[in-house]
């Protein structure tokens, strides 16, 4: 009996040993001079992976920290690759951050014996993920430098295309990928636009609403959504024109920018032209942010109630916090007793109609600050402490939002 609890206690250690031993593995990175690790991947006819970082790159240190110590990582960098890891800021790195256009941190490369890029990723990412990318520079067909010597030579298919405009993403080309996208779907034949192969070059790259092919998607997509899915279609339509609107909203005034009131005009021309769902909610959000950019708060506020009034903003997620805004950049811009009367009306809507208990603080808060400022004492105080009990809700249910101060722009 009691060699078998022996047995049993030495097979438990043991299995605990080995446990502790697979969640430990680590990517085997080479300490050499970089003559060196060529020699070595000559030697072993293995590619070479780069992990080009900084001391001060956070993302950086969560790649060593949470990636490169997963057992699948380190299993399959060790058996594929000579690994590398250089800091571009010391020793070797600025020659080697030079010599492979590194503009970037973390920049993960995969270099051949040649010192030929084969492979390019700029970013952190989880393990699954990271994983899928670098056995992308494994596989001939999807590899960074055999997608752009087929492009080199000519290959234009919408199949390829995609795969090559996201290596360009994956390798931090914005620049590139924006010009070459835009070239090749804008050259697309029109009746191109609504043939499936080309769909996700649609989706992930066609991000501008102010192109001739944007606008046919636009006035075809009852055809198109038939051939991709109408839900699908409507989200891609939707957010482009949102991300375009949020451009216009957040513009902010620095030496050598000036706010494009051209592209302004054209889309808000397209919009009210259109008959898409969203057109009348995403006209709205717009003029509201221009009169507000230009200090025009009569306009605004005339804006913000017809929204209410006609209730334009019923398909948008963020209706309460649009009327919020709107009345808290109100009472900051205007002491007019109409206007204010009027914000009042936009922020009690927000705080009445809103369920989350995060949100409904903020907006309490809100409308306790313009009673304050009509001479409504009681009233806010009472909307202060409606504030303060939603606030402890949501603290209870772990869904406080908590603020980030916000970096001055422009500022050190």
């Amino acid at each position: 009996m009691k060699k078998l609890f022996r047995i049993t206690v030495l097979l438990i250690t043991l299995s605990l040993s080995a446990n502790c031993y697979a969640q430990t593995k680590n990517v085997n990175f080479q300490h050499a001079k970089w003559k060196k690790i060529l020699s070595m991947a000559k030697k072993q006819n293995k590619l070479i992976f780069i992990d080009c970082y900084t001391a001060w790159c956070g993302p950086c240190k969560m790649l060593a920290k949470k990636v490169f110590t997963q057992d699948k990582v380190a299993d399959y960098m060790n058996q594929n690759f000579i690994n590398f890891k250089c800091d571009m800021e010391k020793g070797e790195g600025p020659k080697l951050k030079e010599k492979f256009k590194v503009t970037a941190f973390p920049t993960l490369l995969l270099v051949n014996s040649k010192q030929e890029v084969v492979h390019r990723i700029v970013g952190a990412y989880e393990a699954e993920e990271f994983l899928t990318y670098l056995k992308e520079g494994t596989t001939k067909d999807l590899n960074t430098l055999a997608l752009q010597k087929k492009y080199d030579n000519g290959e234009r298919t919408g199949e390829f295309m995609f795969q090559y405009l996201r290596s360009l993403r994956l390798a931090n080309q914005n620049a590139l990928e924006s010009k070459l996208s835009k070239e090749f779907i804008c050259n697309l034949p029109k009746e191109n636009l609504l043939n499936k192969e080309n769909w996700n070059l649609i989706k992930y790259f066609l991000n501008d609403p102010l192109t001739d092919a944007f606008r046919y998607i636009v006035k075809h997509r009852t055809k198109l959504a038939k051939i991709v899915g109408e839900k699908e279609l409507e989200q891609k339509i939707y957010k482009t024109y949102d991300k375009r609107i949020m451009k216009f909203a957040y513009f902010y005034p620095q030496e050598g920018s000036k706010f494009d009131t051209e592209s302004f005009l054209n889309l808000k021309s397209d919009l009210m032209k259109g008959d898409f769902i969203h057109s009348s909610e995403l006209l709205t959000r717009m003029i509201k942010t221009e009169y507000a950019r230009q200090n025009k708060w009569d306009e605004m506020a005339y804006t913000v109630q017809a929204a209410m009034d006609l209730n334009t903003l019923k398909y948008y997620a963020g209706k309460f916090s649009f009327f919020n805004q709107a009345a808290s950049e109100m009472a900051k811009a205007s002491k007019k007793p109409n206007l204010l009367k009027m914000a009042l009306a936009w922020a009690t809507y927000a705080a009445d109609n809103e369920d989350r208990v995060e949100h409904k603080s903020g907006y309490l808060k809100t409308k306790a600050d313009i009673l304050q400022l009509v001479g409504k004492a009681d009233e806010a105080k009472k909307a202060n402490q409606e504030s303060a009990n939603a606030d402890k809700e949501a603290e209870k249910k772990g869904t406080k939002i908590h603020s980030i101060p916000m970096i001055k722009m422009g500022g050190k």
